[in-house]
């Protein structure tokens, strides 16, 4: 018995250190006033922008970060138009009115419309302020893994500009990485 548990121990073991190892990470520069730590196999490349500095991680799943770095107004703050709730009373006038009934993007109904709003039930993300490295940052993550953005934003950098680095419907594993990638962010 004491042999089965050894052997037990010595493979939980093995595994979760397995789990707590960190990718080999290595440095990106952004804008020459930001670095973040990305995955070894991560491949960064510049893009083409107009008025602001564009890039973009493609890790070897081919999940696609999109990096922003400009004047604010002009990066992605995420922001999101919460879509119209009516009291399920409606749906038929609506229905009726409109000839056809409205998708999911277009018109939601529920029987607690006003509650529903104010509490942002039927949008995708999550959004919260917080510190990282001594800079104020927005973070968001979908309600649902899978489906939505996962992204960092932060409004105002030293220098007066802003930045944001996000992607679109990550698995639970690559959403684990990019929180882990957003809390390396710091000033050059």
């Amino acid at each position: 018995m004491s042999k089965s548990l050894s052997v037990l121990i010595a493979c939980f073991l093995f595994f979760s250190c397995k789990d707590n190892e960190k990718p080999i990470a290595r440095d990106v520069t952004i804008g020459n006033i930001l670095v973040i730590q990305v995955p070894d196999k991560t491949k960064f490349v510049e893009g083409k922008g107009i008025d602001s500095y564009v890039a973009y991680l493609i890790s070897g799943k081919n999940d696609t970060f999109h990096i922003e770095y400009g004047n604010k107004g002009i990066i992605s703050s995420f922001y999101d138009v919460s879509p119209s709730v009516f009291p399920l009373s409606q749906k038929e006038r609506i229905v009726k009115t409109s000839g056809k009934e409205p998708s999911a993007d277009e018109v939601l109904f529920s029987e607690y419309p006003e509650e529903d709003r104010e509490q942002k039930i039927f949008d995708k993300n999550y959004f919260m302020y917080d510190t990282i490295n001594k800079i104020v940052v927005k973070l968001v993550q979908p309600k649902r893994v899978g489906d939505g953005i996962t992204g960092l934003y932060i409004p105002k950098l030293k220098n007066g500009k802003s930045f944001s680095i996000y992607a679109q419907n990550l698995d639970s594993t690559s959403q684990r990485i990019a929180l882990q990638m957003f809390a390396t962010i710091r000033y050059k």
